[in-house]
């Protein structure tokens, strides 16, 4: 008699299969729902960090133009080998002036008598002062004393305290030389020794054999008959708003320096302005574009946050369109800047302060314009706030997540419990099958 079959069903039921199966239709449509909860969220965040950093760089663009940032600048003119260089800040005053560089600052610097190589000079302790700065002692111990060990022993021992030893080998020997790290008076050098076989004082600065190589000298340079001694051959001080560097003594020689307007600087950082409005303007379309016809939609269409921020960026520009036009500004059909340059230079030779009068800080236009910004991009501005209650959702979505994770882990041990006892139940039948089969088979053989 045949025996009672069912293809993978009873011992051979293939559990985790069936059960994984299962779990995976029932986990399919909230996955997919998460997913593209996930997916659009993401992008949305991203979108919103978009149009933050955009805003983000008009506001850094204005804030160029803060304080004398919204003047024209200052251009030093000077002749070719004049023996000094310039540069000069907005506060500098527009005029001609008349430069003597009578004196460079020079750093003090002194050399020893020649001593072969090798040769002992002493021991002891020589004593080093820079200008008015704290003396300091070098220990040169005995059997140290070649003028090799006495530089090295130097540069040791008195590092970052304003004097440098070095050796130069020449025909008759080898010579110490001692340099000042500061120019100018200030950085004379003075030496002493004691203590020792006295080997040592011949590098006294007083009684022995060292010789000035170069003096410690002041700069001196006079503007406009105006005499003025320096330390440093770099003045930032000497006249207002102008730092002068002097390259080159030339006593008695006068050389002019012109500070004129420069309108270049202001030129770059309105146009950085323009690049910067353009640029979000573009962002905020981008984000919010609303598709169709082959055309990808933004992650923000729909929103009316991009809407209004652009148009509260078009309506300020808009309300200020005669003043920015006066200065050269132009708008286009899609609402973003051009610079006309030549009307621009014009505008700032007839006013030097239209820029910061419309654009500065504490201008109208300017303020309302910063004022504006820092509500959508500030720590409690419109975009943070959006970017708080997206991160709240990805939590939220995280959280679903979790859960639909456990609730599937639960589900799928229910199955699993489900599945083990009928495949227990059907290999027991299956054994019951075939004892009977047995039982019948036996019967008939008799």
């Amino acid at each position: 008699m045949a025996t009672i079959t069912s293809a993978g069903i009873g011992s051979g039921l293939n559990v985790t299969e069936l059960v994984g199966q299962l779990v995976a239709a029932e986990r399919a449509p909230a996955d997919n729902r998460l997913n593209a909860m996930e997916t659009s969220t993401k992008a949305q965040i991203s979108a919103f960090g978009s149009l933050k950093a955009a805003l983000s760089g008009i506001e850094g663009a204005l804030k160029k133009l803060d304080g004398a940032g919204g003047l024209p600048g200052r251009k030093a003119t000077v002749a070719t080998d004049a023996g000094f260089t310039a540069s000069a800040g907005t506060s500098a005053a527009l005029g001609t002036y008349s430069v003597i560089v009578e004196k460079l600052a020079t750093a003090h610097k002194l050399q020893s008598a020649a001593v072969a190589s090798g040769n002992q000079v002493g021991n002891g302790t020589l004593n080093l002062q820079v200008g008015s700065g704290d003396a300091f002692d070098v220990t040169i111990d005995a059997g140290k004393g070649t003028l090799a060990d006495i530089r090295d022993a130097i540069n040791a021992q008195a590092a970052g305290k304003g004097v440098t030893a070095t050796l130069v080998n020449g025909d008759a020997g080898q010579v110490l030389v001692l340099s000042s790290d500061k120019t100018g008076s200030a950085g004379a050098m003075t030496i002493s020794a004691s203590g020792g076989d006295g080997g040592l004082s011949v590098l006294a600065t007083t009684g022995g054999t060292m010789t000035e190589v170069a003096a410690a000298q002041d700069a001196q340079v006079k503007v406009d008959g105006i005499t003025r001694t320096s330390s440093s051959n770099t003045l930032t001080d000497l006249v207002d708003g102008i730092t002068l560097t002097l390259t080159k003594a030339k006593p008695g020689e006068a050389f002019s320096l012109e500070v004129g307007s420069d309108a270049s600087t202001l030129k770059a950082s309105m146009l950085g302005f323009i690049s910067a409005y353009n640029t979000a303007l573009g962002a905020l379309r981008t984000q919010s574009a609303a598709g169709g016809e082959g055309k990808t939609a933004g992650p923000l269409s729909g929103d009316a946050a991009p809407r209004a921020i652009t148009s509260a960026l078009r309506n300020a520009i808009g309300n200020n369109y005669a003043e920015l036009n006066a200065l050269g500004l132009k708008t286009a059909v899609d609402g973003s800047l051009s610079l006309d340059g030549t009307k621009f230079d014009a505008a700032i030779a007839a006013n030097p302060g239209a820029v910061k009068t419309l654009l500065g800080e504490d201008a109208d236009f300017g303020k309302n314009m910063r004022d504006m910004l820092h509500n959508y991009v500030g720590t409690q501005g419109l975009l943070a706030d959006r970017g708080k209650s997206l991160d709240t959702r990805m939590k939220s979505l995280t959280q679903q997540r979790a859960d639909l994770d456990a609730r599937m882990e639960r589900l799928e041990a229910s199955y699993r419990r489900q599945f083990t006892a009928l495949d227990a139940m059907m290999a027991q039948m299956q054994s019951t099958s075939s004892y009977i089969a047995q039982q019948l088979g036996s019967l008939n053989s008799r």
